[in-house]
C-alpha cells in the first residue's frame, strides 16, 4: 500500500477509538465531534491522494480504495446500533439519509435535477422506496443482533440479485448458479439457527433488509445510464427524507416504536455526523473503486465487510459469532465467490 493508504489506515484507527469513547459513555459530544471533524478532514485529504494516480497502477489503487470501503461501511451499522437504544430505527434512517444527503449536496456543489421523464422519476422513488425500507430493516436488526451476526444474514443480498435478475430482468442462468444460490440460502439457515434461539423473529431483519437492497440493485441497474451515479444518489437521498420524514410525522402518537421520534441529544450529534458521513463516504469510494478498476476484479473484496464488521462487533461491544454462525457465514462466502468466479469465467469465454 502507498503512503496515501498508510495514512488512510491510520485513520480508520483513529475513529475506531472514536467509536469506543462514545460507547464508554461522554458527558458532552464537544471533544468527540472534535476528534471525528479531525478524522472526517483526514480521510478526505488522503483518499484524494490515494486516488490521484496514473493510469498504471488504477487497478491497483481501485482494489485499495474497494477494501478501504468494505472496512469502512461497517461502521455505519455499528454507529446505528450504538444510537438504537435512544433513538428509533425509522428516526435513525431519516437522519443518517439527511446527514448523507447534505455530504453528497456539498460534493455535488448543486441540487440534483429535479424534473425528469416520468418513467425516470418512478424508478427513482422506487429506488429509494426500497434502498430505505433496506437500510430501516437492518439499523431495525441492530437493536437486536450482534453486528457480525446481522451483516452475515445480510450478505445472501447476492444471491438474491443473482435470482431476481432471472425472474424479472429474464436475465439468463445454469443449473449450477441457481444450485449455488441454494446452498447459500441453505448457509443463512445455518446462521439464523442459533440466532433465533436467541433473537427470535427479529433474525430474519436482515434477510428481509437484503431482499429489499436486492431489490434495488436491480431497480437502479434499469436506470444507470440515463442519469449520473452522484446524481442519482443525491436525488434517492432527497426522496428519501421525503419518505422517512412523512412516515416518522404521520405516526406520532401511535404508539409504534419502530417509528417513536425521540429527541436528539448533544451526544447524539457527532455519532450522526459520522453515521451521514461514512455513508456518503463509502459511496464515493465504491463508485471512484468501479471507475479505475474492473466490476469483476471488484466483486469478491464486498465480502471483507463481514471481517470488519466482526472486528468492529468485537472492539466495541465485546460480541464474538459462534461457531455455528462462522460456519453459516463460510457457507455464504463460499457460495458467493463460487458465483462470482463461474460469472468471470463466463465474461472470458464470451469475450475470447
Amino acid at each position: 500500500m502507498n503512503r496515501a493508504g498508510g495514512h488512510l489506515y491510520f485513520t480508520l484507527y483513529r475513529f475506531v477509538l472514536s467509536l469506543e469513547y462514545a460507547n464508554l459513555g461522554l458527558r458532552t459530544g464537544e471533544l468527540l465531534l472534535r476528534k471525528v471533524l479531525m478524522s472526517l478532514f483526514s480521510l478526505r485529504h488522503n483518499l484524494n491522494k490515494l486516488t490521484r494516480i496514473d493510469s498504471v497502477s488504477s487497478e491497483q489503487s481501485g482494489l485499495w480504495i474497494m477494501i478501504l470501503a468494505m472496512m469502512i461501511i461497517p461502521s455505519v451499522d455499528v454507529l446505528a446500533k450504538l444510537l438504537s437504544p435512544e433513538l428509533s430505527p425509522v428516526q435513525i434512517s431519516f437522519l443518517r439519509v439527511a446527514v448523507q444527503a447534505i455530504f453528497l449536496l456539498l460534493a455535488l456543489r448543486k441540487l440534483p435535477k429535479l424534473l425528469h421523464p416520468i418513467t425516470l422519476t418512478s424508478r427513482l422513488w422506487l429506488s429509494s422506496i426500497l434502498v430505505n425500507m433496506a437500510v430501516t430493516f437492518m439499523v431495525w436488526s441492530l437493536v437486536y443482533l450482534p453486528v457480525a451476526n446481522a451483516v452475515a444474514l445480510f450478505f445472501i443480498e447476492p444471491l438474491l440479485v443473482m435470482l431476481l435478475s432471472s425472474l424479472l430482468l429474464q436475465e439468463r442462468s445454469t443449473g449450477l448458479k441457481y444450485f449455488l444460490a441454494f446452498i447459500g440460502l441453505t448457509g443463512a439457515l445455518v446462521v439464523i439457527r442459533p440466532n433465533f434461539q436467541l433473537y427470535g423473529w427479529s433474525s430474519v431483519l436482515p434477510m428481509l433488509a437484503a431482499l429489499f437492497y436486492a431489490l434495488y440493485l436491480i431497480s437502479v441497474r434499469t436506470i444507470r445510464n440515463q442519469i449520473s451515479t452522484a446524481e442519482m444518489q443525491a436525488y434517492i437521498s432527497l426522496a428519501g427524507i421525503f419518505l422517512l420524514g412523512s412516515a416518522l410525522l404521520l405516526s406520532q402518537n401511535s404508539g409504534m416504536a419502530l417509528l417513536n421520534w425521540s429527541p436528539i441529544q448533544d451526544k447524539h450529534l457527532p455519532l450522526l455526523a459520522m453515521l451521514g458521513f461514512f455513508s456518503a463516504l463509502t459511496h464515493f469510494m465504491i463508485s471512484k473503486a468501479f471507475t479505475l478498476s474492473k466490476a469483476s476484479n471488484l466483486a469478491p473484496f464486498r465480502y471483507l465487510e463481514i471481517i470488519g464488521a466482526t472486528a468492529l462487533g468485537y472492539l466495541i461491544f465485546g460480541d464474538y459469532p459462534d461457531m455455528m454462525t462462522w460456519l453459516g457465514t463460510g457457507i455464504i462466502l463460499g457460495s458467493g465467490l463460487s458465483l462470482i468466479y463461474l460469472d468471470k469465467k463466463e465474461a472470458r469465454v464470451s469475450g475470447a
